[in-house]
Formats: structure tokens, C-alpha cells, sequence
């Protein structure tokens, strides 16, 4: 489901699998930009910077007990320059783009915990009893709670309806009458 994006389930069990594979693709994604920084960190160990011990020391903690974490705000900010409706890293290289994997993971991570809770929450609606034969339409809003109304099924109810073809036997006609 995109964020903004209102849309319409003819079932509760139509929205649940679509929560389930946006679920599945966002673990996906978080893999393949994880082995991406990894590989991409890998890559320039031979080169070993201050900047990529700055960045492992964020993924694995301080190595040095003294030292404190840096405030994320800060650390974020210190190397990107506002201009407007974009913000430019200051340097060439791989620290930017693996921050910018980073904060990407974060955000994908952020998503797939809201959409969790979704789940869990229409889980439990319908162990409450929620009716199945409802339709529903629903609104994703980035940072908001996941919103949905009932509505009508565009399925019609099956009627009940007895069609039969009733036949019989007809005796021949006796053409010899006295």
C-alpha cells in the first residue's frame, strides 16, 4: 500500500493479504539495502577512513566504553548542507550513500513495525467477530494510524434458488378405441 493512496477490499481477507505481501516486500527491500551497505562497507576496508569507522562504530556500538554514542541529530547534520527541498552530502564517496542506505533501512524498518501493528490490529478485529462479508476501504498515511471504514461487499449474496427440469413419462396412446 502506498501512503496517500485510498483503497477498496471486497473482503477482510482481500485487505489482510495485501498487508501481508506489502509486509513481505518491504522485509525484501530492508534485506537487499542491508547487503548492499554491508558490501559496500566491505569494499572500502581496505581504505579504512575515519568516516567508515564512524559508521560501523553507529551499526556496532562504541568500541571504546568511554566513549559516548553521538546524538543522531548532530551526526546527522554535520555533513549535509540544506538547500531548499534537498539536502547535499559535502563529500565524494561512500559515506553518503551509505548513510542515505541507512536512513532508508530506517524508514523501511519504521514501516514494516506500523504495518505490523495494522495486521495485529485487524487480527484482532476479526477474532472479535468482525463480519468477513463486509467490504472495507482503507487509508495508509505515513506516521499516522492506519485508517479503514466499512462498507457494503460489492459481492452480491448468492440467493437461494431451486431450478429444476421436471419430467415424466408419457404413456403411448392407444389408437384402438371401441
Amino acid at each position: 500500500m502506498k501512503t496517500g493512496d485510498v483503497m477498496h477490499f471486497r473482503t477482510i481477507e482481500e485487505l489482510q493479504s495485501t498487508i501481508d505481501k506489502q509486509l513481505e516486500e518491504l522485509k525484501k527491500k530492508a534485506d537487499e539495502y542491508s547487503k548492499t551497505a554491508g558490501e559496500k562497507i566491505r569494499a572500502n576496508e581496505g581504505n579504512q577512513s575515519e568516516d567508515l569507522a564512524e559508521l560501523k562504530e553507529k551499526l556496532q556500538g562504541p568500541t571504546d566504553p568511554k566513549k559516548k554514542q553521538p546524538t543522531k541529530k548532530k551526526d546527522q547534520k554535520k555533513h549535509w548542507f540544506d538547500m531548499g527541498a534537498i539536502s547535499v552530502y559535502d563529500g565524494i564517496g561512500a559515506k553518503g550513500e551509505l548513510e542515505l542506505y541507512f536512513q532508508a533501512l530506517d524508514e523501511i524498518r519504521s514501516n514494516i513495525e506500523s504495518l505490523q501493528k495494522t495486521k495485529e490490529a485487524i487480527n484482532g478485529l476479526v477474532s472479535r467477530g468482525l463480519r468477513k462479508d463486509l467490504g472495507y476501504a482503507a487509508l495508509m498515511r505515513h506516521n499516522m494510524p492506519f485508517e479503514i471504514t466499512l462498507l457494503k461487499s460489492d459481492e452480491g449474496r448468492d440467493k437461494f434458488s431451486f431450478k429444476a427440469i421436471f419430467s415424466v413419462e408419457t404413456e403411448p396412446l392407444n389408437t384402438n378405441i371401441i
